[in-house]
Formats: structure tokens, sequence, C-alpha cells
């Protein structure tokens, strides 16, 4: 009898993995952190699924139309310390722009991690421990 309720309750959480991420991508509860680099981009680290890790957006702003310009996960930014993760980011420091790149910090109170991204593709160009 145990077992019927075990695999009862299961299979329920499983059917729920659907709603949770439509809860959080469409409510606040899926936003970890956001923050305006300056007044036309800002950043956010969201955690849409159950399932996947939490990844940051660079958002760029042009009133009330926004486009995301940038999505990076921890993969991307894996090297020798694997105890600094996105999701444990303090804050996020913009630092510089230019025609074809985008740097900024993730501050995490120790080691810190400066990323410069390409603004066409949105992939990662350099990656600098701090």
């Amino acid at each position: 009898m145990a077992a019927i309720i075990v695999t009862f309750a299961i299979s329920i959480m499983a059917m729920m993995m659907p709603f949770f991420a439509l809860l959080l991508s469409t409510t606040s509860l899926g936003l970890i952190k956001e923050k305006s680099l300056n007044e036309k981009y800002r950043a956010q680290i969201v955690h849409y699924s159950a399932m996947a890790s939490p990844w940051l957006e660079v958002i760029e702003t042009k009133g009330i139309i926004e486009k995301r310009i940038l999505k990076c996960t921890d993969l991307q930014l894996m090297d020798e310390n694997l105890d600094i993760k996105i999701r444990t980011t303090k804050d996020i420091l913009f630092k510089n722009e230019t025609d074809s790149t985008l740097t900024f910090t993730l501050f995490y109170g120790g080691p810190n991690k400066t990323i410069t991204f390409d603004k066409k593709t949105g992939n990662i160009r350099a990656i600098k421990n701090n």
C-alpha cells in the first residue's frame, strides 16, 4: 500500500513540472536578481525551470521595448573554482561598452569575474578572474 501511495505522489510531482515552469516564467518567482546596469541595459539572473540551473541575461531597453542580447550559463563560466556560480552572484557591475563588445563584472565578494561579450553574436570573448 505504501508503494502505491509513493508512486502516486511521484507521478503527481512529475506532472507538475510544466506548471512550475509556466509559473516561474510568467511571474516574478523565477527572478533571482535584477540590476539596472545603466540607462540602456539591465541584467537579470533568472531560474525558470526546476530542472535547469539559473542563467544570466542582459537586456537592452529602448523605452517599453526590450530585447535580450546576451544569455550566459554556469557551463560557459566554468573554470577551476567550481564554487563560483551565477546563482551566488552578489552584484553585477557595468564596466564598459564598445561598438562590438559589452563588459561587466560578476561580483562575488572574493574572486570576481569580468566577462566581455560580443554584442552581435552574444558569445563570450574573454573571462578574467579578478
